[in-house]
């Protein structure tokens, strides 16, 4: 079927996100958005001239699938090779900041309140400290 490569690079891509959107490990994370655009950006861009350097230096061919879809943008540089490369540098952004969080590198919480901390589910539980106490009479 042809671009069945590109839809699957797509949706492994959209559940990625999703991943990323529930957790906050790369682009959703509020104070990493741009670090993540520029770190995605640079990385997708080097992997990129590795590929056109591999592509002049006769290593990579022009491949013939019926899963892709056919446009090339280059002498054997298909689209599907740039979506992959966005994807693959997205994809280590997103593992690099779950292993932070899980290594305990990084905060659990992106934000704490005054009154107290916050649960995983965003619901405010106050501390001990900003419970109303009563006044002995």
């Amino acid at each position: 079927m042809r671009g069945a490569y590109l839809l699957c690079l797509l949706a492994a891509g959209a559940g990625v996100a999703l991943l990323d959107r529930r957790w906050r490990l790369a682009l959703w994370h509020p104070r990493s958005r741009a670090r993540t655009v520029a770190v995605g950006s640079a990385a997708a861009a080097l992997l990129l001239l590795w590929d056109v350097v591999a592509i002049r230096a006769g290593f990579y061919g022009r491949g013939d699938s019926p899963a892709l879809l056919g446009v090339w943008l280059a002498p054997h540089l298909p689209l599907e090779e740039v979506v992959f490369v966005v994807f693959f540098a997205y994809v280590t952004l997103v593992a690099a900041g779950g292993a932070e969080r899980l290594v305990g590198g990084a905060p659990r919480r992106s934000r704490r309140d005054d009154d107290g901390p916050l649960t995983d589910a965003g619901a405010h539980v106050p501390s001990d400290d900003a419970r109303p106490r009563e006044v002995a009479s």
